[in-house]
């Protein structure tokens, strides 16, 4: 069958047959608008294919050059691509679920305001893909080059970019709720005012980065590396920090109500104006950490050791200081009302779990 006499009936034809589109050039052939159910496109040449408001269910593309492709407007649902060429393709406003982008190349394509459900970027070339405005809702993107990526204002929602090295990534504005960011590399990144809320940022490296402001509420922080980093202001409330590393870090005014820095290291640490009702820094290992004037009502301190720790002007009522060993602490006007030290009692009990963390 000839490029110049392909149309849509041909393929209706195929269709019925249940053949696939296999190895033509469909041109210029027009698709805006149109639905497109249960097909198979492979090795098709489709370059600028015009897709725009189409309806496409079950339609696989494998090893198709569907550059400069138009989907905006696009709604897509249990589609595939295939080692596709899909540079500079056009998705804004696209609606697309349950679709998989498998050694494809997406590179300087556009998805401004695209919707993105349940879907997969396996080993993709998204380099200066722009998803800006964008939804990400459950979608994973894994062993992508993201060299350029752009994510400004978009919404990562339950979505899952392990290991992602988001310093080469435009994230101004971004949201991200519940996402796996496990293993992500910030060094050195504005971040400030950014919304991570509930996300897993487990063994994330944030040395040098500025999170002023930004929201890390619910956060799972365990082992992160918070290096010569400024979180003034921060929220990190009912965040997980178990592991973490700090030092020499300004988190001057940072609210950490119920955050749970247990084992955590800090070393140079201003926490001045902290808010820490119910925060947890059992086992910690504090040297040169200033919590002068910080709210610690409720505090848990047991087993923490370190030195220089200053507690001036700080609120410790109903804190617990339990087996605490901290060489030069400051507690100088600290509020200490029912303040619980060491109970010998408890530990003669906790004796032998104690011997076997230190073995």
């Amino acid at each position: 069958m000839s490029a110049a006499a392909i149309s849509w009936d041909d393929i209706a034809h195929l269709q019925r047959l249940g053949r696939p589109v296999n190895g033509v050039d469909l041109g210029v052939l027009d698709s805006s608008g149109r639905a497109i159910e249960s097909l198979l496109f492979n090795q098709v040449s489709w370059r600028g294919a015009d897709l725009h408001g189409a309806r496409l269910q079950h339609v696989n593309f494998i090893d198709c050059d569907l550059r400069e492709a138009d989907f905006s407007g696009a709604t897509l649902e249990s589609c595939s691509f295939t080692r596709c060429k899909l540079g500079a393709s056009r998705w804004g406003g696209a609606n697309v679920q349950q679709c998989s982008f498998a050694l494809a190349d997406l590179s300087a394509s556009s998805w401004t305001k695209a919707e993105v459900a349940l879907s997969a970027f396996t080993q993709t070339d998204l380099r200066l893909a722009s998803f800006a405005h964008a939804l990400l809702h459950r979608t994973v993107a894994t062993q992508c080059d993201v060299a350029g990526l752009v994510l400004a204002h978009a919404t990562l929602a339950q979505a899952v970019l392990p290991g992602a090295d988001f310093r080469v990534i435009d994230v101004t504005g971004l949201v991200a709720q519940a996402a796996v960011l496990q293993g992500g590399l910030f060094g050195g990144m504005d971040l400030r005012g950014l919304v991570l809320q509930r996300c897993l940022l487990e063994g994330a490296d944030f040395t040098g980065a500025r999170l002023d402001g930004a929201d890390l509420r619910e956060a799972n922080l365990r082992k992160a590396v918070f290096a010569k980093a400024s979180l003034r202001a921060a929220k990190l409330d009912n965040a997980l920090l178990l592991d973490s590393s700090w030092s020499e870090v300004d988190a001057a005014g940072l609210s950490c109500e119920g955050a749970l820095f247990q084992s955590a290291e800090l070393q140079q640490v201003s926490l001045v104006e902290a808010r820490g009702t119910g925060s947890v820094w059992d086992h910690a290992r504090l040297t040169g950490v200033d919590f002068g004037h910080a709210t610690l009502s409720y505090a848990r301190f047991d087993h923490a050791s370190g030195g220089r720790v200053g507690f001036r002007h700080a609120r410790l009522d109903h804190a617990s200081f339990h087996n605490t060993r901290f060489v030069q602490a400051d507690l100088h006007a600290a509020q200490t009302q029912r303040l619980r030290g060491t109970s010998s009692s408890r530990l003669a009990a906790e004796a032998r779990a104690l011997a076997l963390e230190t073995a």
